[in-house]
């Protein structure tokens, strides 16, 4: 190959120097010295691993670890009614009936003015609200012979055959307290007019008086057979 100099003379390029292959070291090259002949050159792995500490860059056991895995969180389903209520009470100073209340849409933009069921007396078939049944089961399995809500409505309380109470979640229906009220099975419960007090009878024909937070203030016998009315 002919090139062209700046001084206007001709000269053959010289071909590139051969540099080998590079794959395979060269003999001059440096190369780390083999573990056995320099113990101080140690690899070092610094990848994280997760839940296993660490003791001088070598994973150990953690003592207090048992093994098992953590169970999977699930979510419960809540259903929350207050929004609905609220709706109800804002327009019931001047919503009359249906003909005052603004029509729904199956749209998603319509939830805000969706009402509970006691306010749509014109279409009962809105009080059929089966998507939202849910079964929940007690720790022990036994009849439900009662129940009431409490006066705030964020709770259940259910009497059981076994003379347990069980304190239910009124958003996620899940239990939240159990205790022993009763000798035998609780027939009957009913709060008070003023919502001060509980009033429970078993099966026995004992009444027992209940305050709010689910402490027994007053018991007598009423009927030497079971009670399964209070009013």
């Amino acid at each position: 190959m002919i090139t062209l100099t700046p001084h206007g003379g001709n000269a053959y390029s010289m071909p590139p120097p051969s540099v080998g292959n590079m794959a395979v070291p060269n003999q001059g090259m440096h190369r780390y010295p083999p573990p056995h002949q320099n113990q101080q050159f140690r690899p070092r792995h610094t990848f994280f691993q997760p839940f296993r500490p660490y003791v001088r860059g070598v994973a150990a056991l953690d003592p207090e670890f048992d093994g098992k895995r953590l169970r999977k969180s699930a979510m419960r389903k809540t259903v929350d009614y207050n929004s609905a209520i609220i709706k109800m009470l804002e327009t019931r100073v001047w919503q009359r009936d249906f003909r005052d209340r603004r029509a729904l849409q199956p749209d998603v933009l319509y939830m805000p003015d969706l009402q509970p069921p006691p306010a749509y007396d014109d279409n009962a078939i809105n009080a059929v609200t089966t998507r939202f049944v849910k079964a929940a089961t007690n720790k022990m399995r036994c009849p439900i012979f009662c129940m009431a809500w409490t006066p705030e409505g964020r709770r259940l309380v259910t009497g059981a055959s076994s003379g347990e109470f069980t304190l239910w979640n009124g958003l996620t229906f899940n239990f939240e307290t159990i205790l022993q009220a009763h000798d035998s099975p609780v027939r009957t419960m009913v709060w008070s007019h003023n919502d001060v007090w509980m009033v429970t009878a078993d099966h026995a024909g004992y009444v027992k008086y209940w305050q709010s937070n689910m402490n027994n203030v007053k018991m007598f016998l009423a009927h030497k057979e079971a009670i399964r009315g209070i009013r």
